[in-house]
């Protein structure tokens, strides 16, 4: 699955996360945005290696390729269900994370913290 997915998947299940908590806007955004870090960490492999590492990243690749991946905003569950049409599937996940965002919108207090 493209990063740009896994990415969009952790956005959409942090601001989730924050309609259920009150905090500061900007510690909600970095929350947020950690949320769409945390997506991609499986796939971090690809940059260890990238940088000479390979004993870790196999380590890392094993973890990416386990059930704990799903830890990280169902990584492995995405990865397992690819459609073969990336631009079909970035599309979606954007779309699902633009009406995420309009409901935490009209949602959120906005109180000034």
């Amino acid at each position: 699955m493209d990063a740009l997915v896994h990415f969009a998947v952790g956005l959409t299940g942090g601001l989730l996360a924050l309609l259920l908590v009150d905090w500061h806007p900007r510690r909600e955004f970095l929350a947020m945005f950690a949320s769409g870090v945390w997506a991609l960490v499986p796939d971090a492999h690809w940059m260890v290696r990238a940088v000479g590492f390979d004993g870790v990243a196999d380590v890392w690749f094993a973890f990416h390729r386990s059930r704990l991946a799903n830890l990280c905003w169902f990584h492995g569950a995405l990865d397992r269900r690819e459609t073969g049409l990336p631009r079909v599937e970035m599309g979606v996940s954007l779309a699902v994370l633009l009406v995420v965002v309009g409901v935490y919108a009209a949602v959120n207090d906005w109180g000034g913290n």
